[in-house]
Protein backbone atom coordinates (compact mmCIF):
# COMPACT_ATOMS: atom_id res chain seq x y z
CA UNK A 1 0.00 0.00 0.00
CA UNK A 2 1.60 3.14 -0.97
CA UNK A 3 -0.06 5.64 1.67
CA UNK A 4 1.14 9.19 1.53
CA UNK A 5 1.56 10.19 5.17
CA UNK A 6 1.52 13.85 5.96
CA UNK A 7 2.65 14.22 9.78
CA UNK A 8 5.62 16.01 11.28
CA UNK A 9 6.90 12.52 12.01
CA UNK A 10 6.46 11.42 8.62
CA UNK A 11 6.68 7.45 6.87
CA UNK A 12 8.70 6.71 9.71
CA UNK A 13 6.23 8.28 12.75
CA UNK A 14 3.42 6.03 10.93
CA UNK A 15 6.02 2.81 10.89
CA UNK A 16 6.40 3.06 13.91
CA UNK A 17 3.08 3.55 15.59
CA UNK A 18 1.55 1.05 13.54
CA UNK A 19 3.91 -1.20 14.77
CA UNK A 20 3.45 0.26 18.96
CA UNK A 21 -0.37 -0.54 17.68
CA UNK A 22 0.27 -4.38 16.92
CA UNK A 23 2.25 -4.81 19.75
CA UNK A 24 0.00 -2.94 22.45
CA UNK A 25 -3.05 -5.37 20.57
CA UNK A 26 -0.83 -8.46 20.75
CA UNK A 27 -0.16 -7.68 24.94
CA UNK A 28 -3.69 -7.41 25.54
CA UNK A 29 -4.08 -10.71 23.92
CA UNK A 30 -0.97 -12.04 25.93
CA UNK A 31 -2.21 -10.49 29.06
CA UNK A 32 -6.12 -12.16 28.61
CA UNK A 33 -4.41 -15.81 27.74
CA UNK A 34 -2.65 -15.09 31.17
CA UNK A 35 -6.07 -14.68 32.95
CA UNK A 36 -7.43 -17.78 31.33
CA UNK A 37 -4.46 -19.64 32.41
CA UNK A 38 -4.19 -18.40 35.95
CA UNK A 39 -7.84 -19.23 36.18
CA UNK A 40 -7.25 -22.96 34.89
CA UNK A 41 -4.40 -23.30 37.49
CA UNK A 42 -6.26 -22.02 40.29
CA UNK A 43 -9.79 -21.21 39.59
CA UNK A 44 -11.42 -24.23 41.70
CA UNK A 45 -9.52 -22.56 44.60
CA UNK A 46 -10.27 -19.00 44.32
CA UNK A 47 -13.56 -20.31 44.54
CA UNK A 48 -13.41 -22.40 46.67
CA UNK A 49 -11.83 -19.67 49.04
CA UNK A 50 -14.15 -16.57 48.25
CA UNK A 51 -16.98 -18.99 49.07
CA UNK A 52 -16.00 -20.18 52.44
CA UNK A 53 -14.70 -16.37 53.35
CA UNK A 54 -18.07 -14.44 52.25
CA UNK A 55 -19.83 -17.55 54.22
CA UNK A 56 -17.81 -16.01 57.51
CA UNK A 57 -18.94 -12.77 56.31
CA UNK A 58 -22.26 -13.65 56.76
CA UNK A 59 -21.95 -15.23 59.85
CA UNK A 60 -19.77 -12.12 61.24
CA UNK A 61 -22.62 -10.08 59.91
CA UNK A 62 -25.43 -12.34 62.07
CA UNK A 63 -23.57 -12.20 64.93
CA UNK A 64 -23.15 -8.27 64.63
CA UNK A 65 -27.43 -8.01 64.04
CA UNK A 66 -28.41 -10.88 66.79
CA UNK A 67 -26.54 -9.06 69.68
CA UNK A 68 -27.52 -5.45 68.76
CA UNK A 69 -31.08 -6.87 68.69
CA UNK A 70 -30.11 -8.46 72.39
CA UNK A 71 -28.53 -5.19 73.84
CA UNK A 72 -32.06 -3.56 72.92
CA UNK A 73 -33.79 -5.88 74.68
CA UNK A 74 -35.36 -7.02 71.13
CA UNK A 75 -36.48 -10.69 70.36
CA UNK A 76 -34.15 -12.04 67.76
CA UNK A 77 -36.86 -12.62 64.49
CA UNK A 78 -35.96 -15.54 61.77
CA UNK A 79 -37.30 -13.74 59.03
CA UNK A 80 -36.47 -10.06 59.95
CA UNK A 81 -32.76 -11.50 60.15
CA UNK A 82 -33.03 -13.46 56.65
CA UNK A 83 -34.65 -10.49 55.07
CA UNK A 84 -31.34 -8.20 56.33
CA UNK A 85 -28.60 -10.84 55.22
CA UNK A 86 -30.01 -11.16 52.28
CA UNK A 87 -29.44 -7.59 51.08
CA UNK A 88 -26.22 -6.94 52.97
CA UNK A 89 -24.78 -10.19 50.94
CA UNK A 90 -25.87 -9.23 47.80
CA UNK A 91 -22.94 -8.09 46.40
CA UNK A 92 -20.86 -10.74 47.92
CA UNK A 93 -22.74 -13.36 46.23
CA UNK A 94 -22.82 -11.50 42.84
CA UNK A 95 -18.94 -11.57 42.74
CA UNK A 96 -19.07 -14.99 43.42
CA UNK A 97 -21.33 -16.12 40.78
CA UNK A 98 -18.82 -14.00 38.40
CA UNK A 99 -16.16 -16.03 39.61
CA UNK A 100 -18.22 -19.32 39.56
CA UNK A 101 -19.20 -18.21 35.60
CA UNK A 102 -15.46 -16.92 34.48
CA UNK A 103 -14.15 -20.69 35.65
CA UNK A 104 -16.83 -22.49 34.32
CA UNK A 105 -16.25 -21.01 31.10
CA UNK A 106 -12.68 -21.23 31.15
CA UNK A 107 -13.12 -24.99 32.05
CA UNK A 108 -15.60 -25.29 28.81
CA UNK A 109 -13.08 -23.46 26.34
CA UNK A 110 -10.68 -25.89 24.13
CA UNK A 111 -6.42 -25.14 24.10
CA UNK A 112 -5.37 -24.03 20.92
CA UNK A 113 -2.33 -25.08 19.01
CA UNK A 114 0.86 -23.66 18.24
CA UNK A 115 0.49 -22.76 14.86
CA UNK A 116 -3.35 -21.65 14.69
CA UNK A 117 -2.28 -18.97 17.36
CA UNK A 118 0.33 -18.29 14.77
CA UNK A 119 -2.07 -17.98 12.07
CA UNK A 120 -4.31 -16.22 14.47
CA UNK A 121 -1.89 -13.71 15.06
CA UNK A 122 -1.15 -13.12 11.39
CA UNK A 123 -4.52 -12.47 10.25
CA UNK A 124 -4.67 -9.89 12.73
CA UNK A 125 -1.63 -8.18 11.71
CA UNK A 126 -2.89 -8.50 7.79
CA UNK A 127 -5.85 -7.01 8.65
CA UNK A 128 -5.81 -4.23 11.06
CA UNK A 129 -2.89 -3.01 8.38
CA UNK A 130 -5.97 -2.71 6.43
CA UNK A 131 -8.72 -1.27 8.50
CA UNK A 132 -7.61 -0.55 12.09
CA UNK A 133 -9.47 2.71 12.92
CA UNK A 134 -6.24 3.84 14.94
CA UNK A 135 -4.55 3.23 11.20
CA UNK A 136 -7.05 4.40 9.14
CA UNK A 137 -8.69 7.41 10.35
CA UNK A 138 -10.14 8.08 6.98
CA UNK A 139 -12.63 4.89 6.78
CA UNK A 140 -13.51 6.02 10.72
CA UNK A 141 -17.01 7.08 8.75
CA UNK A 142 -17.74 3.51 6.74
CA UNK A 143 -20.50 2.02 9.02
CA UNK A 144 -19.94 -1.78 7.25
CA UNK A 145 -16.06 -1.47 8.43
CA UNK A 146 -16.25 -0.58 12.50
CA UNK A 147 -18.74 -4.02 12.28
CA UNK A 148 -15.83 -5.35 10.22
CA UNK A 149 -13.14 -4.59 12.73
CA UNK A 150 -15.86 -4.81 16.20
CA UNK A 151 -15.99 -8.67 14.32
CA UNK A 152 -12.18 -8.67 13.65
CA UNK A 153 -11.43 -7.86 17.38
CA UNK A 154 -13.87 -10.21 18.82
CA UNK A 155 -12.29 -13.37 16.84
CA UNK A 156 -8.58 -12.15 17.71
CA UNK A 157 -9.86 -12.08 21.31
CA UNK A 158 -12.00 -15.63 21.59
CA UNK A 159 -8.91 -17.43 18.86
CA UNK A 160 -11.22 -17.99 16.12
CA UNK A 161 -8.77 -18.57 13.32
CA UNK A 162 -11.78 -19.81 11.11
CA UNK A 163 -14.02 -16.72 11.85
CA UNK A 164 -10.63 -14.50 10.49
CA UNK A 165 -10.17 -16.36 7.92
CA UNK A 166 -13.98 -15.59 6.91
CA UNK A 167 -13.08 -12.34 7.73
CA UNK A 168 -10.25 -11.38 5.90
CA UNK A 169 -11.85 -12.63 2.58
CA UNK A 170 -14.65 -10.29 3.21
CA UNK A 171 -12.82 -7.12 4.27
CA UNK A 172 -10.74 -7.90 1.46
CA UNK A 173 -13.64 -8.08 -1.03
CA UNK A 174 -15.34 -4.94 0.71
CA UNK A 175 -12.73 -2.78 0.12
CA UNK A 176 -12.21 -3.73 -3.33
CA UNK A 177 -15.57 -3.19 -4.51
CA UNK A 178 -15.83 -0.01 -3.00
CA UNK A 179 -12.16 1.31 -3.87
CA UNK A 180 -11.21 1.80 -0.59
CA UNK A 181 -8.03 2.05 0.55
CA UNK A 182 -4.86 3.11 -0.81
CA UNK A 183 -5.19 7.04 -0.49
CA UNK A 184 -3.70 9.84 1.65
CA UNK A 185 -3.50 9.00 5.20
CA UNK A 186 -3.63 11.93 8.01
CA UNK A 187 -2.87 10.93 11.25
CA UNK A 188 -3.09 14.27 13.39
CA UNK A 189 -1.07 14.45 16.59
CA UNK A 190 0.91 11.18 15.82
CA UNK A 191 3.78 12.04 18.07
CA UNK A 192 1.29 12.24 21.13
CA UNK A 193 -0.66 9.44 19.86
CA UNK A 194 2.45 6.92 19.79
CA UNK A 195 3.45 8.48 23.28
CA UNK A 196 -0.05 7.45 24.46
CA UNK A 197 0.34 3.69 23.24
CA UNK A 198 3.74 3.66 24.24
CA UNK A 199 2.09 4.59 28.05
CA UNK A 200 -0.28 1.99 27.52
CA UNK A 201 1.55 -0.97 26.72
CA UNK A 202 3.95 0.20 29.72
CA UNK A 203 0.82 0.22 31.69
CA UNK A 204 -0.18 -3.67 30.66
CA UNK A 205 3.56 -5.03 31.29
CA UNK A 206 3.81 -3.81 34.23
CA UNK A 207 0.49 -5.06 35.62
CA UNK A 208 -1.44 -8.25 36.12
CA UNK A 209 -2.86 -10.08 34.70
CA UNK A 210 0.20 -9.96 32.06
CA UNK A 211 2.62 -10.46 35.36
CA UNK A 212 1.02 -13.83 35.54
CA UNK A 213 3.56 -15.33 33.17
CA UNK A 214 6.05 -14.87 35.78
CA UNK A 215 4.43 -16.96 38.35
CA UNK A 216 3.05 -19.45 35.78
CA UNK A 217 6.37 -20.79 33.95
CA UNK A 218 7.59 -21.95 37.22
CA UNK A 219 6.40 -25.09 38.81
CA UNK A 220 7.36 -24.59 42.01
CA UNK A 221 5.65 -20.97 42.41
CA UNK A 222 2.54 -22.44 41.43
CA UNK A 223 2.57 -25.54 43.88
CA UNK A 224 3.56 -23.13 46.60
CA UNK A 225 0.16 -20.80 45.12
CA UNK A 226 -1.92 -23.33 45.78
CA UNK A 227 -0.86 -24.33 48.98
CA UNK A 228 -1.83 -21.13 50.24
CA UNK A 229 -5.23 -20.86 48.72
CA UNK A 230 -5.70 -24.67 50.35
CA UNK A 231 -3.89 -23.37 53.32
CA UNK A 232 -6.76 -19.65 53.41
CA UNK A 233 -9.80 -22.33 52.49
CA UNK A 234 -8.66 -24.59 55.99
CA UNK A 235 -8.15 -21.57 57.70
CA UNK A 236 -11.82 -20.19 57.05
CA UNK A 237 -13.38 -23.42 57.45
CA UNK A 238 -11.81 -23.55 60.83
CA UNK A 239 -13.27 -20.11 61.41
CA UNK A 240 -16.75 -20.27 60.45
CA UNK A 241 -16.72 -23.48 62.70
CA UNK A 242 -16.13 -20.96 65.49
CA UNK A 243 -19.01 -18.59 64.49
CA UNK A 244 -21.27 -21.06 64.07
CA UNK A 245 -21.05 -21.70 67.83
CA UNK A 246 -21.81 -17.83 68.71
CA UNK A 247 -24.58 -17.68 66.68
CA UNK A 248 -26.01 -21.24 68.17
CA UNK A 249 -26.26 -19.49 71.70
CA UNK A 250 -28.72 -16.56 70.22
CA UNK A 251 -32.14 -18.06 70.67
CA UNK A 252 -33.35 -16.86 66.57
CA UNK A 253 -37.15 -17.24 66.85
CA UNK A 254 -38.42 -18.83 63.43
CA UNK A 255 -42.41 -19.34 62.53
CA UNK A 256 -43.58 -22.15 60.37
CA UNK A 257 -47.08 -22.84 59.33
Amino acid sequence: MSDIVRTETGQNGLARYEELLLRRDNLRKEAEQMQISYIRAFGDLIVGSYEIRIECIKKKKIITWCQQQVNHGKKINGAQLDNFILKEMEEYRKELERLVGQNKAVKSSGRVSEYDLYRIKKLYRALAKLIHPDLHPELAGDPNLAEFWNLIVLAYEHNRLEDLEELEFRVRRYLEEHGKGGGEIVIPDLTEKIAAVEAEIAQITSTEPYLYRLLLTDEQAVEEKKQELRREIDSYTAYAKQLDEIIAQFEIERYYS
